[in-house]
């Protein structure tokens, strides 16, 4: 039996261009939802609703459009229209249809991760702290990338934290190479 090399870059893409779709489409899709397969991963909708198509020069080997959208990214809608035209020719998007719109589009509000503020060292890095400073249980504040997608926070004096942050080793494979450590 004959097995089957694959050679080059592989894609986790899915679906087509968005000039495939918008061309075969009446008045080019306008008002139409398209959705991108690489943010269905996220539990929240991320769906984009065509308000305007511009077809671009053609630059080999790709196809391009520029196509103006009303975006919502994992449940947040942006403010402002935003132009897809970089990655427009990704065979990673696909139509919704008009009757799955409505169930697809509904906006479902996040829950809020908040943070806690400080969080303790890991067990080698405490003991060398504490033997150099004398504290017996020294904390590291957390410090949060900040970013216009984030829906997490630290918490504020005297909040209580939604999301529990500990240094720990786990289940180790061999626990007999941790018999003799304070964990």
């Amino acid at each position: 039996m004959a097995t089957i090399k694959y050679i080059g870059r592989t894609t986790d893409f899915r679906g087509k261009t968005l000039w495939e779709i918008v061309g075969n489409l009446k008045n080019f899709g306008v008002g139409r939802v398209v959705v991108r397969s690489m943010f269905e991963r996220y539990p929240e909708p991320s769906f984009m609703k065509i308000l305007k198509v511009e077809a671009l020069p053609n630059e080999e080997p790709y196809r391009k459009v520029r196509v103006t959208v009303e975006k919502t990214f994992r449940g947040r809608k942006c403010p402002n229209p935003v132009q897809v035209e970089s990655v427009s020719y990704k065979a990673d998007y696909r139509l919704l249809s008009k009757h799955e719109e409505e169930t697809y589009c509904k906006l479902v509000e996040r829950q809020e991760k908040i943070f806690p503020r400080e969080i303790e060292l890991p067990p080698l890095l405490r003991d060398f702290v504490t033997r150099e400073t004398g504290k017996p249980a020294p904390m590291i504040p957390i410090k949060l990338k900040v970013g216009r997608e984030n829906h997490y926070r630290l918490a504020n004096e005297g909040e209580r934290p939604t999301v529990s942050v500990t240094m720990n080793i786990g289940q180790p494979a061999s626990p007999s190479l941790y018999a003799n450590c304070e964990l």
